[in-house]
Parts: structure tokens; sequence; C-alpha cells
């Protein structure tokens, strides 16, 4: 037993101790790396692909394939065709739209070689266009004109109110899409956004709802909201009878209600109660036999924000 643990002792002497095999490993890797460096800076002529982004495509055209695949014969080092083959692998190309006739468009990339180059790296040598003409399929939209709506959330502060509702302009836009898609569309609404402690008139910029496979014309509106100081002022008012013969006489009780108003402040004093008037119809009786008649508002002026009146009926007696 002795004899076998010297022998693997002796083994174990024999092996590359822990520093041994740090250098190792070192040399390994300065020499992959000096291989490396040298094979990416040699140069090489190959057939690159490249995928094509098209710009300025016309309004009322969409494209089956936005992009299409461009073959390229270039000379360049290793460095930069690892770049081509892992980053740098779009070239971007001008649309003309008078190519658009037919169902199909055709795009000479002869024409664009100068372009070409001056995307590629600057030590790169541009040889051949393997494929000099592109086909586009595409389809023309049909187009609408389309309301614009917002819907945004308004938290005022307490006293403060819109006066008016709020203004888009522009109020409408011209759609472009698919035809069964336009034929349902009667809307098109701006992004939601929201506004704390409003107590001014404020005026933003607000962009457009994105919708799949629509395109716009604008793709943003103006929004425009008038804001004043609201205060609430109380009228006593007469109940008006409406429909009711001559040879009748009805009495009400009460015959009077109370309104609250809640207006400008600007124009708090330019209101009196002749402004309103509340009424019950006689015909109701007739009709229902009514014991309690429903008190309606018939006028008031559009300035006035919100109004609420007491009581909401009154009790009648009917003397002919």
């Amino acid at each position: 037993m002795q004899l076998k643990k010297n022998e693997f002792e002796k083994v174990l002497r024999q092996l590359p101790t822990k520093d041994r095999f740090k250098f190792f490993f070192l040399f390994i890797l300065l020499s992959f790396i000096f291989w490396f460096s040298t094979k990416l800076s040699n140069t090489y002529q190959i057939e690159q692909s490249f995928s094509i982004h098209w710009n300025n495509i016309p309004k009322g055209i969409v494209l089956n394939h936005d992009s299409s695949e461009l073959v390229l014969s270039i000379t360049a080092s290793g460095i930069e065709i690892l770049w081509y083959r892992l980053f740098k692998n779009k070239i971007n190309l001008v649309l003309n739209k008078n190519i658009f006739i037919g169902k199909e468009a055709f795009v000479s990339i002869d024409n664009e070689r100068f372009n070409i180059q001056q995307q590629l790296f600057d030590n790169t040598i541009l040889n051949q266009i393997t494929t000099p003409v592109i086909k586009i399929t595409y389809a023309r939209l049909g187009v609408k004109k389309v309301k614009i709506t917002s819907d945004p959330i308004l938290k005022f502060r307490a006293g403060y109110l819109s006066d008016s509702p709020l203004t888009i302009s522009p109020d409408s836009l011209l759609v472009r899409g698919s035809q069964d898609v336009l034929d349902t569309l009667t809307i098109v609404k701006t992004v939601s956004f929201i506004m704390e402690n409003v107590f001014e008139s404020f005026q933003k910029v607000i962009a457009l709802e994105n919708l799949t496979n629509l395109q716009f014309d604008i793709q943003e509106v103006n929004i425009k909201q008038e804001v004043s100081r609201y205060s609430e002022k109380q009228f006593i008012l007469p109940i008006e009878i409406i429909n009711i013969p001559k040879s009748v006489k009805v009495k009400l009780f009460p015959p009077t209600g109370t309104l609250k108003a809640t207006m400008p402040l600007t124009l708090l004093n330019g209101f009196n109660a002749r402004d309103f008037m509340l009424v019950v119809d006689y015909e109701l009786i007739l009709k229902n036999e009514l014991t309690h008649l429903p008190i309606r508002l018939v006028k008031q002026p559009s300035q006035v924000k919100k109004v609420i009146w007491e009581p909401k009926t009154v009790n009648y007696l009917i003397r002919k």
C-alpha cells in the first residue's frame, strides 16, 4: 500500500504546477487573439446580403413587404465584414413616386450605386450590385375624411370649470387605409391625457392615437380649453302653469321654487330671476291623474353651467 502511495505522489509531482497552467492558458489566449486579429485585418472579396429600408413611401401606397434583400459584391477587411454580418446590415433607399404605375413597381439599384457606397465603410469597395433591379408589390389605399375627438380627464380646482366644449384644431383629418377598415371608421381619437388642478385656460399639442395599417395626413392636433372661475347664485322663481285652459284655474302648493345656478363669476350680477323659468304641465293632470306635478326648467342662460331647484314636485288645487 505504501508503495502505491509513493508512486501516485511521484506522478503528481511530474504534473505542471498551477502557475504553469496559468501561463499555458495565457499563451493559448494570446496566440488566439493574434491569429484572430490577423484574420480580421486581411482583405476579402465576398457577397454580402443587406436588407433594404425604403424611405419616402408616397402617401396612399402600402408595400406588401416593407423591406427587400439586396446582395452586394464587396471588398472589405475581416473586421468590416464581421460588422456587416452582425450590425450594419441595412441599406436605406429612397422611392420615387413615379414608379407606382401598375400593380408592381421596379427600382433600378444601379442608379443608387453612389448612395449605397456612401452607406458602407470608407475602406469598403463596392464591386458589383448582384441584384440590379428590385421588384416591389404594393397596394393603393382608400381615403376618408374622419372627425377627430378627444376625451381628456380634467380635474378642476375648486370653484373653476370649463366655459365651453373642448376645441380641437383641425377637427378632422384624411385617413388612408383598406376600404373595409375605412367603412367602419367613424372617429379618430387623440391620445388620452390627464390634467390636475386646472384653474386657467390652456392650449396643448396632442398626438393622435396610432391605428394599425392606417395612414394619417397629420399626426397631432391643437387642443384648447377655456376655463373660468365659477360661483353659485340663488333665485326665488314663480312656478308657471302651461297648457291650462282659460276656464280653469289651478293653485299650486308651493307657488314658488328655489333655484341655484352655477355661472361664471364675471357674469354673476348679469342674470336675474327673469332669465330662468320653472313650469308644470296641466295636461299631465288630464292624462295621468297625478296628485303631484313634476317641475321642469324650460329656460336658462347658455352660460350657466349647473342648475338645481327645489322642490321637484308640487301639489295643486283645481278651481273651475
